[in-house]
């Protein structure tokens, strides 16, 4: 299990004040407080599931626009305060720019984009809510994680799943830069 050691730095005071919107809205809509730990994740892939089914299943684009920087940025924050070595970098107020990264540049991916795809059920073009590994290490990521098992479709892009899955690759990225100082 790849677990942050010490409390991380805090995160930029723009993803925090989303975070708890995430944190607000939840608590209004199911009375549960979410508290930036992974095994919240399925309770806010609920909330996301419910948000779906309103209004005949119609997704109102203005709801998301302001739910998914809050789900993205408390997702983000999820990833950053549980599994080692990843940073923000904040655009302004790109949304479609900020992402999740490891210093040295060998994964990637935009929580924001990661939250629109799990509301949506299916990828969302330009958003990069999917992990971009260094074309080097692509191969011993997808070894490692062929090893675990496949997901059902209907789980796909449930946030509780892309974080079993970010820290499977996370565990493969170590193992690969162990064995590579080892030669």
């Amino acid at each position: 299990m790849v677990r942050a050691m010490s409390e991380p730095p805090r995160a930029p005071e723009v993803v925090e004040d989303l975070a708890l919107g995430a944190f607000r809205l939840v608590k209004e809509r199911l009375d549960f407080e979410l508290d930036f730990t992974p095994e919240t994740l399925p309770v806010l892939d609920h909330f996301l599931r419910e948000l779906g089914a309103e209004d005949g299943g119609e997704l109102d684009e203005k709801a998301v626009a302001v739910v998914a920087p809050c789900v993205g940025a408390y997702f983000g924050e999820v990833c950053r305060r549980s599994l080692a070595g990843l940073g923000w970098v904040v655009v302004d107020d790109d949304y479609e720019a900020w992402r999740l990264e490891r210093p040295d540049g060998s994964l990637r991916f935009n929580p924001i984009g990661a939250a629109l795809e799990a509301i949506h059920g299916e990828e969302v073009a330009g958003w990069h809510g999917h992990f971009e590994v260094a074309p080097a290490l692509r191969e011993a990521v997808t070894s490692a994680l062929e090893g675990v098992g496949s997901v059902r479709e209907d789980d796909y892009f449930r946030l509780a799943v892309r974080h079993e899955v970010l820290e499977q690759t996370l565990v493969a990225l170590g193992r690969h830069e162990r064995a590579r100082q080892l030669n």
